[in-house]
């Protein structure tokens, strides 16, 4: 998940001393940047220097001079106790529209508590801090069964394949042989499923889910309508982002399993990140109706939630993308662009990164305001991707240079997510979308080589968990850091071999393994040589 935002300091009519500068601040999940409808001439005037800025700051203070006499508009009362000045507000079917800035939006009428007449004042983002909001995150598909059903296994010595922690591969194979050899002899057979289920659970434990989808191809010949195996091969699948595989073995094992709690959990989280939230929704209470899981209940509301807030949303779709926006013009628009954005990233990061995800990502464009309710976002969280990315629209009508490379940077994280199967520590994960959307750390690297001096620098192995849960601070440093260090594997090992180290992380299910493989490196021998090429710029 990464976050994007930016600090303008405005200009308080009381405080004649303030600067009207562009002041970018680091969050606790993705690089900072700032995406306002008018962000292009705010670029030009950090480019064009004082002289812009001087005028910039006459025209905020012309605005504070106006506002002293507030023109009446309406106040939107949200039921999250919220509220949202806008010029004007009118109900339309179930719908309240509003207009703010000249464009028109709107959301459902459940999310309104009441409409009053009242001054309109353009408020600034809600100054949130990370731990003053509940933040829910995408829910997380759990191994269900790991016990594979064999039937009656008494008499079935333990095949021992797995010894002191450690798979005997020499075992394994004479255990297959044997079956092989007598395919009828039904103690031969159980003995090769229970080696090949050992085996499973030992690579799942393991996060080497590539290995353990090979196994399972395994078992399958054997067993191929058990159901507990065919609830770990879809969750499996759903780990790897293969989410149409994953449908068709779950749709499939229905016909026989209909009143399996586990199995429309599963096939409700695969309609979920395929962005069909209809037959989600109804699979998900079919597995509430026959068990109840916290976690299930937890996406049904996250579900219903953002239904409500995108009941009237419009759909354009490109060739690896769905996005969905409020209808009207200027955002059917914008989403046209920034579709066109993310389908030319999308052939960038090909390239860069050596993958491409198989099924469509859903991009979802929403109302500030709709947003943070749907995403339980401060205030300052510019962009999220959960699986889906969606972003703010913030009045936009265009698709500008800084809209891009947020948009590049939210996709790098949906490539790399894919790439790996969740198995690339946060550093390198935001470190890369940094430096592929186009960043540099260039201003960071004094700060970096008097912390080494000191020896203060954080170890890379401690900048793997989120960001979000840093203090402003700490946050700012680990992205700058987590940048650097991307900057410093690229230069030293090249983009390739970048690419490999992905890769192996993914089909190893594990970052050091990958590390191991892909660059011949330890962890502590990477982190030397990150701080050696520190001190040599």
């Amino acid at each position: 998940m990464t976050f994007v935002f930016a600090v303008l300091k405005s200009i308080d009519c009381a405080d004649d001393g303030s600067s009207d500068e562009l002041e970018t601040i680091p969050n606790g999940d993705g690089v900072i940047r700032s995406h306002e409808r008018f962000s292009a001439e705010r670029g030009s005037a950090t480019r064009f220097g004082f002289s812009i800025n001087r005028l910039i700051q006459a025209l905020s203070l012309l605005l504070c001079i106006l506002f002293v006499h507030p023109t009446t508009a309406d106040v939107i009362h949200l039921r999250n106790g919220k509220k949202l000045s806008v010029e004007r507000a009118w109900e339309e079917g179930d719908r309240i529209r509003y207009e703010r800035n000249g464009n028109i939006f709107g959301f459902s009428k459940e999310l309104v508590e009441r409409i009053e007449s009242g001054p309109y004042r353009p408020e600034p983002r809600d100054a949130v801090t990370p731990s003053a909001t509940e933040r829910q995150q995408s829910v997380p598909v759990e191994v269900l069964d790991q016990t594979l059903n064999l039937g009656d296994a008494t008499g079935v010595d333990d095949p021992e394949v797995i010894r002191d922690g450690q798979l005997d591969q020499n075992r394994l194979t004479v255990i297959g042989n044997e079956f092989r050899l007598q395919p009828a002899n039904a103690e031969r057979k159980l003995r090769y499923q229970k080696a090949l289920r050992d085996v499973i659970q030992w690579q799942i434990k393991r996060n080497d889910l590539a290995a353990a989808l090979s196994s399972m191809a395994s078992y399958q010949r054997l067993d191929p309508d058990n159901l507990p195996a065919n609830l770990t091969l879809g969750w499996l699948l759903i780990k790897r982002g293969q989410y149409h595989q994953a449908e068709n073995v779950l749709l499939k094992s229905r016909v026989q399993n209909n009143h399996s709690a586990e199995l429309h959990y599963l096939l409700g989280s695969v309609y979920y990140h395929q962005d069909r939230n209809a037959l989600a929704l109804r699979e998900l209470q079919q597995s509430l109706d026959q068990r109840y899981r916290p976690e299930v209940e937890s996406l049904l509301k996250k579900i219903q939630q953002e239904n409500l807030a995108e009941n009237e949303f419009k759909q354009a779709a490109s060739l690896h993308f769905v996005v969905r926006y409020e209808g009207s013009e200027t955002n059917q628009a914008l989403g046209q662009g920034i579709l066109a954005s993310l389908e030319r990233s999308f052939t960038e990061l090909e390239n860069q990164l050596n993958y491409s995800p198989r099924d469509s990502i859903a991009v979802v464009l929403y109302p500030d305001e709709v947003f943070q309710d749907v995403t339980k976002m401060p205030g300052w969280v510019g962009a999220l991707n959960d699986g889906k990315i969606r972003f703010p629209i913030k009045g936009l009508t265009f698709v500008d240079d800084t809209v891009r490379g947020i948009l590049k940077h939210e996709l790098t994280h949906s490539f790399i997510r894919l790439k790996t199967a969740g198995n690339c520590p946060l550093w390198l994960n935001e470190g890369l979308a940094q430096y592929l959307s186009g960043d540099s750390s260039r201003s960071f690297l004094p700060l970096a080589k008097q912390a080494i001096s000191q020896k203060r620098f954080p170890d890379l192995s401690h900048l793997e968990g989120p960001f979000i849960e840093m203090d402003a601070d700490r946050a700012a440093w680990a992205y700058q850091e987590s940048l650097l260090a991307t900057e410093f594997l690229i230069k030293s090992y090249g983009l390739s071999d970048v690419q490999k180290l992905l890769e192996n992380s993914g089909t190893t299910g594990n970052f050091v393994t990958g590390l191991k493989t892909a660059l011949r490196r330890e962890y502590a021998e990477l982190q030397t040589e990150f701080e050696e090429y520190v001190q040599r710029q």
